[in-house]
């Protein structure tokens, strides 16, 4: 069994650090204004963000391609893959990053990823590199 991370762009930590710490700041410079629930919106955020971030993994075991995003899971069979290309397509995808692999399998459907490793990813999923 092998277990890929999803690549991370660095715009991503600026939107992420942006709802954690803005709703603090807005309620710290507003007079009158009880901290506490600010605090508890921003931290689940975080708490949600980074959750999202590490349930978020490709696992290729046993000619299958199991993509977990979240709360969402796909098994696709590894001989059904029809094309894996690059592409930079922004569609929402279990991936956060925009450097993305196109996976086209099963009668034309097609799911995004954005393995940290892609060389690493398309040699475990025994798919030609070059």
């Amino acid at each position: 069994m092998k277990t890929h991370t999803s690549k991370i762009d660095n715009w991503i930590y600026v939107v992420l650090g942006l709802s954690v710490v803005l709703p603090v700041f807005i309620g710290w410079v507003s007079a009158g204004i009880t901290l506490w629930p600010l605090y508890l919106i921003s931290g689940g955020m975080g708490a949600f963000f980074l959750w999202l971030y590490l349930a978020t993994k490709y696992v290729i075991a046993g000619g299958v391609l199991t993509i977990h995003g979240g709360l969402f899971k796909v098994t696709i069979p590894v001989a059904s893959i029809t094309s894996v290309t690059d592409t930079r397509n922004p569609l929402a995808s279990p991936a956060f990053s925009l450097d993305r692999l196109e996976i086209k399998y099963s009668e034309e459907k097609i799911i995004l990823i954005s393995p940290k490793d892609k060389a690493a990813f398309l040699t475990d999923l025994g798919w030609p590199t070059g």
